[in-house]
């Protein structure tokens, strides 16, 4: 019998992107480009374009364990009109998905770590910090971005992949993350999430977005996770900026952002209810 495998999203949670309105990699009724990018243009990215071509910031997107699919670009078309800037959804995962994996869904996770370094597990490793390195230079030189100015958003995994970014000195400006999943760290690599988080607090201002049946640890106001980003010291230079925070949806499932059925009110209302916050975060932060 196959060993059993751990998974990412806690048990309840939605599971792939529903139906072809919002689930498949299609660019129909979307306004943004996919592009190869990197030295060996190995790497797929998602573009959503503001409205103004004079934006000086953008942000980069990890996906969850899903990848790129046309209701996250739906997102960030609407986000890149609201903050004025370009984003940048990343494709670590290079086409393939969670789905795939079912059976070897843990080696699987470790052929995406942070940093490139020998893998007892796999031989065919894509390091995280690589892709967000080919990402920066494709701000650059597309889009005029100041590197210092380039703030990052995360679903599920990917919010892992921010935090740990930001834990290891990637200097992004803020960071939000929905129906975060941290415990990637505790499954597959070397730093336990929380000794991660605290690092990765110091150097950036974090917003989470977190579902009613994510970890305990993630929500406010006792949670370990919730507790670090709450009282981390960032200077919001005397404005009224939203202040680093984890902010619980408790009604909603893991994954509600970015796979949740919309056709239900309460989790359409809720998603666009953390997407607005989101907005603002990023708005003050950047």
């Amino acid at each position: 019998m196959a060993e059993a495998q751990p998974s990412c999203c806690p048990e309840g949670s939605w599971g792939g992107p529903l139906g072809v309105s919002h689930g498949l990699k299609s660019l129909a009724g979307v306004n943004g480009n996919l592009f190869m990018i990197g030295p060996t243009k190995n790497l797929q990215v998602y573009v959503a374009k503001p409205e103004s071509d004079a934006a000086k910031k953008a942000i980069m997107v990890f996906t969850d364990v899903y990848g790129l699919q046309n209701r996250l670009f739906a997102i960030l078309d609407k986000l890149a009109r609201d903050l004025n800037c370009p984003i940048v959804a990343i494709d670590c995962f290079r086409g393939e998905t969670k789905d795939k994996h079912l059976n070897d869904f843990l080696d699987w996770t470790r052929k995406h770590p942070f940093e490139d370094a020998h893998n007892e597990h796999t031989t065919t490793v894509y390091p995280v910090s690589k892709d967000i390195g080919w990402c920066y230079d494709f701000l650059s030189l597309q889009f005029g971005v100041d590197p210092s100015n380039v703030g990052a958003i995360g679903f599920c995994w990917g919010v892992w992949a921010l935090t740990k970014a930001c834990a290891m000195g990637i200097n992004f400006k803020c960071g939000v993350g929905f129906h975060p999943s941290l415990k990637f760290e505790d499954m597959a690599f070397g730093m336990d999430q929380l000794s991660m988080a605290k690092l990765a607090s110091e150097r950036a201002p974090l917003l989470f977005c977190v579902a009613g049946n994510d970890l305990d640890n993630l929500k406010p106001p006792d949670g370990d996770v919730a507790q670090i980003i709450s009282s981390s010291n960032h200077n919001a230079d005397g404005l009224n900026n939203q202040q680093p925070q984890c902010v619980e949806f408790p009604d909603m499932l893991h994954g509600w952002v970015s796979r949740g059925d919309t056709s239900i009110e309460r989790v359409r209302d809720d998603a666009e209810k953390a997407l607005n916050i989101a907005s603002k975060f990023l708005d003050d932060w950047m």
